[in-house]
């Protein structure tokens, strides 16, 4: 499934407490946060033949795992993001809400936003 129709399948209601359990300052800025949504719901992909891998990924600093994506994967601008598809490997057990909150968190931080987005952007990295 592409990331946008993954995000397209739940409201921002139905994600924000996920999210806000994954980022803890998320309740202070969920303007910003469903700006982000907004805007990557209905920006125009980019198809690409690259994915996002949910997959068992083993800790850098402590000798244990954990299930998400590498953070290379969302290295690219929002427009192509949208357009990539999201695979869950096995053994990952996370829901389908949990990976939209996830990606959504991740794109917008290690993403490259639109400049529409700057303004969001600068209220998120600045707390």
């Amino acid at each position: 499934m592409k990331f946008q129709t993954l995000l397209q399948s739940f409201s921002f209601e139905d994600i924000f407490p996920t999210l806000a359990v994954m980022y803890p300052n998320a309740k202070r800025h969920r303007k910003e946060f469903e700006t982000a949504y907004e805007i990557l719901t209905t920006i125009r992909p980019i198809l690409s033949k690259k994915t996002i891998k949910y997959q068992l990924i083993e800790s850098e600093t402590a000798k244990s795992y954990y299930y998400g994506a590498l953070d290379s994967s969302f290295k690219a601008s929002w427009e192509v993001l949208a357009g990539k598809d999201i695979v869950k490997q096995k053994p990952v057990d996370l829901t389908d809400e949990e990976i939209a909150a996830n990606s959504l968190l991740c794109a917008i931080f290690i993403g490259q936003h639109p400049a529409e987005f700057e303004s969001a952007y600068k209220v998120l990295v600045r707390t």
